[in-house]
């Protein structure tokens, strides 16, 4: 059985990998605080976690795309 440690450690492992092909900005706004951006997934699809399918993307832009 997974742990929710496990889930955390995959989210920061595509985190990291994201920020190394990706770059340090929101993929959107351009925001530049690598901390706040978070990992999305474009189809909504939290299984989906092709390259392709995922954008580095600060908060504000990240709830834009889910609630706007």
């Amino acid at each position: 059985m997974n742990s929710p440690r496990d889930k955390v450690k995959s989210q920061h492992a595509l985190k990291v990998r994201l920020l190394n092909v990706r770059g340090r900005r929101c993929e959107h706004c351009q925001y530049d605080k690598y901390e706040m951006l978070h990992v999305h997934h474009k189809d909504r699809n939290r299984s989906n976690n092709e390259l392709s399918n995922l954008e580095l993307i600060c908060p504000n832009c990240h709830y834009e795309e889910h609630y706007l």
